[in-house]
């Protein structure tokens, strides 16, 4: 059967060539699977960091209140990608288990549970923050700077779907043993930051809001 959503998705590729590559790698020698699965990641997860450097050093041009602003925010992307990493790597663990016993069917549902999963999670985490972003963040201490935090806010929490399908995505990937291809989109999604976030903050003259717009869309488009 091939009409598993995950698999049209791309999450768990049917191409016989790329999987054989992937479970080759997994399953060979442990030593060099390490370092093949490794240095991609440890890259991914360095660049991933190079969105909030851009985000700040360009939103930095908008004056003191805009970059404090994006300092409140920062604690709330950071459980989003928290929550999204622990679920990718959860899932991911138990597909790599799956694949090293030859049960591909086992491995194609886990993939399919983990993204209900992290569609449950995202609607528990987006909603909520979202709709009571002005309450919480007078709650926090944000001050004359509450305007700024929400418009910031409010996109990061209302896309949080496009960051939680890339951390779970990337995650599903690697699980193939693939985490060069994972590591690849991390790195052209904060190329595509770089070139966005002027364009969106003073370009289109969306303030704060645009530098979250930037980093929203540039994760989107890399993995549509």
């Amino acid at each position: 059967m091939h009409n598993n959503p995950v698999e049209k998705a791309g999450l768990f590729s049917s191409a016989a060539e790329s999987k054989t590559k992937g479970v080759d790698t997994l399953l060979g020698d442990p030593k060099k699977a390490i370092l093949k699965l490794a240095i991609p990641m440890i890259v991914a997860m360095s660049v991933q960091n190079i969105y909030q450097l851009v985000d700040t050093y360009w939103v930095s041009g908008l004056g003191a209140d805009a970059l404090a602003a994006m300092g409140f925010v920062f604690p709330f992307f950071f459980i989003s990608m928290s929550l999204s990493n622990g679920l990718g790597i959860g899932g991911g663990a138990a597909i790599s288990r799956r694949i090293g016993a030859r049960d591909k069917e086992g491995a194609d549902e886990v993939a399919v549970h983990t993204i209900i999963l992290m569609l449950i999670l995202v609607l528990v985490f987006s909603i909520p923050f979202y709709t009571f972003a002005p309450q919480i963040f007078t709650l926090v201490g944000a001050g004359k700077t509450t305007g700024l935090v929400v418009a910031y806010a409010r996109v990061i929490f209302l896309g949080s779907i496009v960051v939680f399908f890339t951390n779970v995505a990337n995650s599903i990937i690697r699980s193939e043993g693939d985490s060069k291809r994972a590591m690849q989109a991390m790195v052209l999604g904060a190329g595509l930051n770089i070139i966005l976030d002027p364009i969106f903050i003073y370009t289109l003259k969306l303030g704060i809001a645009g530098a979250a717009w930037a980093t929203l869309v540039s994760l989107a488009i890399l993995h549509s």
